[in-house]
C-alpha cells in the first residue's frame, strides 16, 4: 500500500500547522485507548513545535486511561457542549483522529460538519478503519495499520520531529499501540509495530506500569460484573462456533458499572475454545451498543455494516442500534447466527 505520509501534502500540512492560530484535535464517541493516546500524542508533538492546541472529545472515557500525560487538559462536549462545539467548528486546522466519518464523532458531529463546510478551516483525517467517508480536506487513511497511534508515529517521522519523542509522548503512543493491537496479538501487527515499540521503549517510558494501569486496575464491582456476565449472560452456540453476551441497563446499574467496565468482555467470549465469532451488546443511553470480534477469515466489519449500523476492522468492529430494545437486537443477532454458520466452520 502507498505510504500516505510520503506525499507533499504532509509536508505542507506541517507548515500550515506552524502558522495556524487555532488547532483542535478530536476523536470518536466513547473514546478508547487508541483515540485518547493518539490525540494526546499529537498534542505533545504540536507542543514541541510551539503550536498550542485543544483536545476535544465527544464524551468522557474510562478512568483507567486518566493517567496519560496531558489528560487533565482534555475538554468534553458532553460537559460543555457550546464551548466544545465552538472550538471544533471554528478551528483553522481540525484533526479527526481514529474515526473515518463525522457521524462517529457523537455530539461533535455537527461541529465537525461545520468545519468541513468552512472555507477557512482545514480538516485532516488520520485513521486506520476501512472505507472512510470522503469528508476531510486531507485524508491520511491506512487500513492496513493496527492503530491510529502508529499513524501518528509515522507523522512524527514524516515531520522529522523525532527529537520530540520523550517518555510522555511515548507513553501516549504506547497506550494506543497495545490496546488496538491486543498487546501485539492481532493480525494487523506488522514488523513496523515492533520497530515503533522499540523506539518508544528507548525513551525510558515505564511500559510495565502502563500495562498495569490499563489491564490491572479492576474495581471489585467490575470483577463482579464480569463474573455475572460470564456465568449468567453468556450464550454459546458451539454448532455455529459463536458466543454472545448481553447486559441490560438494570444489570449494569446493579453493579455500578462505569465507563470501561465492560472492556474486554467480547474478547472473553472469543477466547472460548472453538469459537470464531463473538458479540457483546449492552444498553447505553437510548441505544444498544455492540462490539464484535472474530478470529480468522470471518469479517465482523461486514456484519457490523450490514446489520448494526457500524463498521471497523476485519476482526474487530462495532455498531449501535438507536431506539431498539436490547432484546430485539439480541433476537436479531441470534436469528442471524445460523446464516453465518457455514462461514465459521474453520480452525484458524
Amino acid at each position: 500500500m502507498e505510504d500516505v505520509f510520503a506525499g507533499e501534502e504532509v509536508a505542507a500540512l506541517k507548515a500550515q500547522v506552524l502558522s495556524a492560530k487555532s488547532v483542535v484535535v478530536t476523536s470518536h464517541r466513547s473514546p478508547d485507548g487508541d483515540a485518547i493516546g493518539s490525540s494526546l500524542a499529537l498534542k505533545h508533538i504540536l507542543s514541541a513545535m510551539g503550536v498550542p492546541c485543544a483536545v476535544v472529545m465527544p464524551d468522557a472515557y474510562a478512568k483507567f486511561l486518566h493517567w496519560m500525560p496531558g489528560h487533565e487538559e482534555v475538554r468534553f462536549h458532553d460537559a460543555e457542549p457550546e464551548a466544545a462545539s465552538a472550538l471544533v467548528s471554528s478551528a483553522e486546522v481540525l484533526f479527526c483522529l481514529d474515526y473515518n466519518a463525522p457521524s462517529r464523532a457523537g455530539g461533535l458531529m455537527d461541529a465537525v460538519n461545520q468545519a468541513c463546510a468552512n472555507a477557512k478551516s482545514s480538516v485532516v483525517m488520520i485513521d486506520h478503519h476501512q472505507e472512510p467517508e470522503d469528508f476531510a480536506d486531507i485524508m491520511l487513511s491506512d487500513s492496513s495499520t493496527g492503530s491510529t497511534c502508529e499513524l501518528i508515529y509515522r507523522l512524527l517521522q514524516a515531520w522529522e520531529m523525532q527529537g520530540a519523542l520523550d517518555s510522555d509522548l511515548a507513553s501516549c503512543l504506547y497506550c494506543g499501540l497495545i490496546t488496538d493491537t491486543g498487546s501485539f496479538r492481532f493480525s494487523s501487527v506488522q514488523p513496523s509495530s515492533h520497530d515503533m515499540a522499540s523506539a518508544l521503549l528507548a525513551t525510558g517510558m515505564n511500559h510495565s506500569r502502563i500495562h498495569s494501569l490499563i489491564y490491572d486496575a479492576y474495581r471489585l464491582e467490575q470483577v463482579q460484573l464480569t463474573a455475572y456476565a460470564l456465568s449468567q449472560k453468556l450464550e454459546v452456540f458451539p454448532e455455529h462456533r459463536c458466543a454472545v453476551i448481553s447486559l441490560s441497563q438494570d444489570e449494569l446499574l446493579h453493579y455500578n458499572a462505569q465507563k470501561g467496565d465492560t472492556e474486554g468482555l467480547v474478547n472473553r467470549a472469543l477466547s472460548i475454545e472453538g469459537i470464531n465469532f463473538a458479540a457483546f451488546m449492552k444498553e447505553d443511553d437510548g441505544r444498544v451498543k455492540i462490539s464484535l470480534r472474530s478470529r480468522g477469515s470471518f469479517s465482523v466489519r461486514d456484519v457490523a455494516a450490514e446489520h448494526f449500523n457500524g463498521g471497523g476492522h476485519h476482526n474487530a468492529a462495532g455498531g449501535a442500534c438507536e431506539g431498539e430494545s436490547l432484546q430485539s437486537v439480541l433476537d436479531r443477532m441470534v436469528a442471524l447466527i445460523p446464516t453465518w454458520s457455514d462461514d465459521l466452520q474453520y480452525d484458524d
